[in-house]
Formats: structure tokens, C-alpha cells, sequence
């Protein structure tokens, strides 16, 4: 249906808030061809960047490294396609500690920093 939205008005502000987790648990098959035909448009404008285990109903929100997504290739997929949009870290498990809202960002970002420097290093 994405597809069908950007085709209705093909404008260059007519572009997706696009949420990997909600991908990964509405569909079958996989999140990465979607990722792959919409960055390559440049129909992304942002990108929730979360990882999920299962799918509708049964999903669960879990860090970005352990679902089952692979994020690394997510991102690799981005960089392929010359992505220039912002990634932002959304819907982290719930932690128990004093700020858990805060750790669990803290550790999505920390991932998505790490995992963009390896990429750059690599070119």
C-alpha cells in the first residue's frame, strides 16, 4: 500500500515516516525489500529504528540487537542507497532502573552510532 500512496501524489514532499518494527510484524516475508525499493526512491524521510520478535498479535519489542530483524542490514541497505534521512531509536524494551526510558535510548543509540562508524570505516 506504500507504494500506492507515493504513486497517488508523486511530489517531492509526499514521503514515509517509516517504521522497520511495524513492517516486521505486519507482514510476511521480510522488512528488508521494502526498506531496499523505498530508500532507493528516496520516498524515506525518517525511519523508526526499533527491532521486534514475531509477528501481529504476538509481537514483542526487544533491543535492536537481539530481534529478528537484522539492523546491521538494515543499515547497510540504507547506505547502499545513499540514504539521507534521520534514524531515530524508538519503542526500547522497559528497563528497571532509575531513568529506564533514558537507558533504553541511551542503548539505541549507542548501537546505531557504533554500527554507522563500522560502515564507514569499511568504505
Amino acid at each position: 500500500m506504500y507504494q500506492k500512496l507515493i504513486d497517488l501524489k508523486p511530489i517531492p514532499s509526499n514521503n514515509l515516516e517509516f517504521c522497520l518494527g511495524s513492517i516486521a510484524e505486519m507482514i510476511e516475508g521480510d522488512v528488508y525489500e521494502p526498506t531496499d525499493t523505498y530508500s532507493k526512491q528516496g520516498k524515506i524521510n525518517y525511519i523508526h529504528f526499533r527491532n521486534i520478535v514475531d509477528k501481529v498479535p504476538n509481537y514483542k519489542e526487544v533491543f535492536v540487537d537481539e530481534g529478528d530483524m537484522d539492523m546491521f542490514n538494515i543499515l547497510e541497505i540504507l547506505k547502499k542507497n545513499n540514504f539521507d534521512g534521520v534514524l531515530i531509536p524508538d519503542h526500547t524494551p522497559q528497563m528497571i532502573c532509575d531513568a529506564p526510558w533514558y537507558a533504553g535510548m541511551a542503548y539505541a543509540m549507542g548501537y546505531m552510532k557504533t554500527a554507522l562508524s563500522f560502515l564507514k570505516s569499511l568504505t
